[in-house]
């Protein structure tokens, strides 16, 4: 991950061309994951806290509660049914994650689609910010956020999965999408592992 020289490690391209994206961090997501999820939330708001320290722009990536399922999609009504849900009890972000955000932005896409990158304008303003590399954190880590580190490959984007900050229903399945999935074709590092890396790349040493 962290040889300079090479253009597949996020160390290439530095603070300037990396954003952290904070995927689906809805309150009602968080609250279905008790021993996981508040601790996800936790380390995900020291990352940002970090990576704003460092220069790293901050993306937060939602579902449009006040959309509506595309029609071709599979159990539409499912999701509509939890997009109102979350319209009533817990639509809204995780208030650790809102905390000093007057320079993050905020992307929606509308429900059904899984990929962050589905959310309209987020990979202009990708490519309008000369951003090559993305640290991941969200939940789930089966849906938003594997759906969205994999597209993220094919479109040549250096994808990082910051183990500790996502979190999923299913332990058994976090485990799996972290240890045979998302580092099959991108990277897995905790959150100190990844602020200890860019120190040593910053240092020199």
């Amino acid at each position: 991950m962290w040889n300079v020289a090479d253009k597949s490690c996020p160390s290439h391209w530095g603070p300037s061309q990396t954003a952290l994206l904070l995927l689906d961090f809805h309150s009602m997501f968080v609250s279905r994951v008790p021993g996981g999820g508040p601790a996800a939330v936790k380390t995900a708001a020291e990352m940002k806290a970090w990576a704003k320290s460092t220069g790293i722009k901050v993306i937060h990536a939602l579902i449009d509660i006040n959309a509506s399922p595309f029609e071709t999609c599979k159990d539409s009504g499912r999701f509509a049914t939890i997009v109102d849900a979350m319209g009533k009890t817990g639509g809204a972000e995780c208030p650790e994650l809102l905390e000093d955000a007057d320079d993050e932005v905020t992307f929606l896409r509308r429900p059904g689609y899984v990929s962050a990158l589905k959310s309209p304008g987020l990979e202009d303003y990708l490519k309008e910010n000369g951003i090559r590399s993305l640290l991941l954190a969200g939940f789930s880590t089966s849906g938003c956020v594997t759906r969205t580190a994999i597209p993220a490959c094919d479109e040549e984007y250096v994808v990082t999965t910051i183990s500790d900050a996502c979190a999923d229903p299913d332990d058994e399945l976090h485990r799996i999408m972290l240890e045979k999935v998302l580092n099959n074709r991108g990277y897995v590092a905790t959150a100190i592992e990844i602020q200890k890396g860019y120190e040593k790349v910053s240092s020199g040493n």
